[in-house]
């Protein structure tokens, strides 16, 4: 059986493991863990641990895919007044209000409000595109999206959008890059 002040060496363990005990706690813990095999086994435990935290800080996202995703953060609230916002109607059943834009990434934001049945031009994408539906539905080449869905295009894809039928669509889209449509 242990004693007293062995257990209290023994919970040095995880100190030991980070690195964070003083000299002198140093070397008495490793005087300590010569002799004992379970210092020695929950040691090895926690470095363990700590090897795969460290791995977990090596898989950071993308610092591209990082800023797409804080720029679709803000989005406006789903419920907010849209009779209250001038809007721009470049095809009929879709309206277009530019919320943000950014020239020095070419990024452009837009809130979209479109009609049942309504349709965005085939086109191609010069960067990615980020669509997060807001409200209603929505439908491109590859599915369909409802609310709180994102619909991601890469670069050099080409797609069009078309609102589904029952409720108005309204879109937060943020786009980076040239947007160019098909002719006719």
């Amino acid at each position: 059986m242990k004693g007293l002040a062995d257990v209290v060496v023994c919970e040095l363990a995880e100190a030991y493991a980070l690195g964070a005990l003083e000299a002198d706690d140093r070397s008495a813990f490793e005087a300590h863990l010569s002799a004992c095999d379970g210092c020695r086994r929950g040691v090895a435990q926690h470095e363990a641990v700590l090897g795969r935290l460290a791995a977990l800080t090596a898989a950071l996202p993308d610092p591209a895919l990082r800023q797409q995703t804080l720029d679709l953060a803000e989005a406006p609230e789903p419920s907010m007044d849209l009779s209250a916002l001038s809007w721009d109607e470049p095809v009929p059943g879709v309206r277009i209000r530019v919320m943000k834009e950014d020239a020095a990434r070419g990024m452009r934001a837009c809130l979209v409000w479109a009609r049942p049945g309504a349709r965005n031009p085939r086109h191609r994408h010069g960067g990615a595109e980020n669509i997060l539906v807001l409200r209603g539905a929505l439908r491109d080449d590859r599915g369909d999206y409802g609310p709180g869905e994102v619909c991601r295009s890469r670069a050099g894809s080409t797609h069009s959008e078309e609102a589904l039928p029952g409720d108005d669509c309204v879109c937060y889209v943020v786009y980076y890059g040239p947007l160019e449509y098909d002719a006719g």
